[in-house]
């Protein structure tokens, strides 16, 4: 029978887990009122997007005509979509999308302003623990983003399902930072 070596696996060594995170999104609406309840208040059970590519332009030497080179070109920065289910009374993506409406169009009946722009910072937070403050293992903070899309699961009268709201956030960019060791909190030091 063989013998089973100690592993050098620890807590410390495990990949950072993706179920447990934070979103805040530091938006405060015009008009005050029940519409400026803050957006960072709602939780959200899915999260995806956060990706970043770079377009390679091709271009060609005099003289070197067998291969390519490659010089990089713009960077783009994927839509990111938050889904949550839908509870009564918050109706905080709705008004921040009126006041998209408002500021682009002149429409709507959202608040009347310009800064429809947000700052959204993205925790993952630290898992086994369950108690106390949680540190930050991986953070996410997101520029200047907008609402840009906003839809609900369909309706089904035989189903059982969760109502789910998808909202869908363009922005211009974002910062990543990764905690060094297990004991590192780097959600309160950026």
């Amino acid at each position: 029978m063989p013998i089973l070596e100690d592993s050098k696996s620890t807590i410390a060594t495990d990949p950072v887990r993706n179920f447990k995170y934070h979103v805040n999104i530091h938006h405060t609406p015009p008009g005050g009122g029940n519409q400026s309840k803050s957006l960072s208040r709602l939780g959200f059970m899915n999260m995806s997007g956060l990706a970043v590519t770079t377009e390679p332009i091709p271009y060609r030497e005099g003289g070197n005509n067998t291969t390519q080179r490659k010089m990089p070109g713009q960077s783009n920065f994927s839509d990111i979509t938050l889904s949550r289910g839908v509870t009564l009374g918050t109706r905080q993506a709705w008004y921040w999308m009126l006041e998209l409406f408002s500021a682009t169009a002149g429409a709507g009946n959202g608040p009347v302003g310009n800064n429809f722009r947000a700052l959204v910072d993205v925790a993952v937070l630290a898992h086994p623990v369950t108690q106390g403050n949680t540190p930050a293992y991986v953070k996410y903070r997101i520029y200047n983003a907008w609402i840009s899309g906003l839809a609900y699961s369909e309706l089904d009268a035989g189903g059982n399902a969760v109502y789910v709201e998808q909202m869908t956030l363009t922005h211009e960019g974002w910062q990543q930072w990764i905690a060094g060791s297990i004991n590192e909190d780097v959600y309160n030091q950026t």
